[in-house]
């Protein structure tokens, strides 16, 4: 009789797509975590709501500076050195929030510089995971999968990053929590190191030499850029109404931990049954019932007050938000030539950003002015506009 072959080494196991999700997850996690950790520490010091507007503005100033360089880099380089330094400041983001939850006056200083980090980390993990599994397709069908299976690394990681968050403030408190948060970036080294990753592109093969501006011509990038901003602007105001109206209804850190994991589990559950029907799905489509679903739902979030009213708006937020975003993707690939889908990727992370940068802001702002309810309606409205603009698109 022969033997079993022995079972190939992990640096073999761990080869393609899945491996390269399973860094992001890890990287991702730690961030999604400190998005939770972060407001509550300052919420409860007893420091007033317009902080925690400041605090997650601070997410996307990273991102801002880095999408272009690192879109030009993953173009030119393939998958290591962007992945490197995404994972850089993914460790270096959880060390100062670690040390932030030992200063005092500083502490809201150092939480927001960890949130620049940590903001640049993800997205630029994120860029270089879209463009290389985009690499990976021969077609539009299989690139509307493709992008499926990608999004369920911020999806998973809006489950774990935030229960993990969640749960440790509540059993071992502030510096315990924040030190605990940098397994997930030091996982993500250890995955990416072993991780098979497609080969870069040929030496000889030059970075397009396109501009923002020139890529900003393109008629259908620019809606489907709008489509996009209405549906991060859904994705920004629950990641906001979650922590803020949580700790107004006096639910714990659990609970709202738990609520943004159940809006992250409708994402993953949404983008896992698109590989099995995207040859029956189009894009436009999707985007327009998305955002009206979407509006729906926030229009009747303020008139539920418990946890699990809020619980439940989170899961079908998930699902009618998470579907939209592969749909997007997968249509801006479409839309331009392969040498200039990493540039098409830095433009839409500047343009995601910049409403994370200005939204928190305006939205807490709103809220002090008109209330929640109001907000949330308001939300409604815009949201709901969005799908004739869909409709449009699709027809063109």
């Amino acid at each position: 009789m022969h033997g079993s072959s022995p079972r190939p080494p992990l640096s073999e196991r761990l080869r393609g797509l899945p491996a390269l999700i399973a860094a992001q997850i890890s990287l991702h996690s730690g961030t999604t975590g400190l998005r939770v950790a972060g407001p509550l520490i300052l919420l409860q010091s007893g420091a007033p709501t317009w902080q925690v507007g400041v605090l997650l503005a601070c997410f996307g100033l990273g991102p801002l500076l880095l999408a272009w360089p690192i879109g030009r880099l993953v173009d030119a380089r393939g998958y290591r050195p962007p992945m490197a330094i995404a994972l850089s400041l993914g460790t270096g983001s959880s060390l100062i929030a670690w040390a932030a939850s030992f200063a005092g006056d500083a502490r809201l200083s150092l939480l927001c510089l960890a949130a620049a980090a940590g903001g640049g980390a993800t997205n630029a993990g994120l860029m270089t995971l879209q463009r290389t599994a985009a690499r990976m397709a021969s077609d539009a069908v299989a690139l509307r999968s493709t992008f499926a299976w990608v999004g369920l690394a911020p999806s998973a990681s809006n489950v774990l990053g935030p229960l993990a968050a969640g749960v440790l403030l509540d059993l071992v408190g502030p510096h315990a929590a924040l030190f605990a948060l940098l397994a997930f970036p030091l996982l993500g080294w250890h995955i990416a190191r072993l991780a098979r990753a497609p080969a870069p592109p040929p030496i000889d093969t030059k970075p397009a030499t396109g501009t923002l501006t020139g890529l900003l011509r393109n008629r259908q990038i620019r809606r489907l850029l709008l489509v996009d901003f209405l549906v991060i602007v859904g994705w920004d105001v629950h990641a906001f109404v979650v922590p803020t109206l949580g700790h107004a209804r006096g639910l714990s850190a659990t609970a709202i931990g738990t609520i943004y994991g159940l809006f992250a589990a409708g994402v993953v559950t949404v983008r896992a049954t698109i590989p099995w029907v995207s040859h029956r799905l189009s894009e436009y489509s999707v985007m327009a019932a998305s955002l009206l679903a979407t509006a729906v739902v926030f229009a009747i979030y303020p008139l539920g007050t418990s946890a699990v009213f809020m619980a439940a708006c989170a899961v079908v937020l998930g699902m009618t938000i998470g579907i939209a975003q592969p749909m997007i993707m997968s249509a801006m690939h479409q839309a331009v030539p392969d040498a200039q889908r990493g540039g098409v990727l830095a433009l839409r992370t500047i343009s995601v950003n910049l409403q994370a940068v200005v939204l928190p802001v305006g939205l807490a702002a709103l809220i002090a002015a008109l209330g929640f309810s109001a907000m949330l309606w308001g939300t409604a409205a815009l949201i709901g506009s969005g799908g004739a603009i869909a409709q449009a698109n699709r027809r063109r």
